[in-house]
């Protein structure tokens, strides 16, 4: 099973692009001006209440684009009980193509701010992307995510 945990953002106003940031195997854009904090597993940019971060995890198997069929319904049953400890519910889900490769990303509505979740699978990683009440930054996330060794 995929380790997996929580994320989102909010819509609104497009922010500007600001600085790169870099971690071990990944990097994305965030407005300049938030406060970047890193954990081993994690990257995350803030300002006041709105986030936009990317956490790994090492994946029990090795995951193989032909598996997509298979990952799909995984990640949609995973983003609904997620949506659901938060008390909210899954507003919209989407395969799209994020660094290159197939995602999953679920806009979860809930009270208070909308999140955004996206995941990325890459052989054993999977990457969360992760954004709320970030507005135009949440975008900027998804379409900078980019892939390293």
């Amino acid at each position: 099973m995929l380790a997996l945990a929580i994320a989102g953002c909010g819509g609104g106003a497009q922010q500007p692009s600001g600085k790169r940031i870099r971690a071990a195997g990944f990097s994305f854009e965030a407005p300049s001006g938030w406060r970047v904090t890193r954990t081993p597993t994690s990257v995350a940019a803030r300002d006041g209440e709105a986030i936009v971060s990317v956490t790994t995890f090492r994946l029990a198997r090795r995951y193989r684009p032909g598996l997509w069929p298979e990952v799909v319904p995984e990640l949609d049953r995973v983003a609904q009980q997620l949506a659901a400890r938060v008390h909210g519910r899954v507003r919209t889900s989407e395969t799209r193509t994020i660094a290159g490769r197939k995602a999953r990303v679920y806009d979860i509505a809930r009270t208070g701010e909308d999140e955004r979740i996206g995941f990325v699978l890459d052989g054993r990683r999977e990457f969360q992307l992760y954004c709320r009440g970030a507005a135009g930054a949440c975008d900027t996330l998804l379409g900078s995510f980019s892939l390293s060794a």
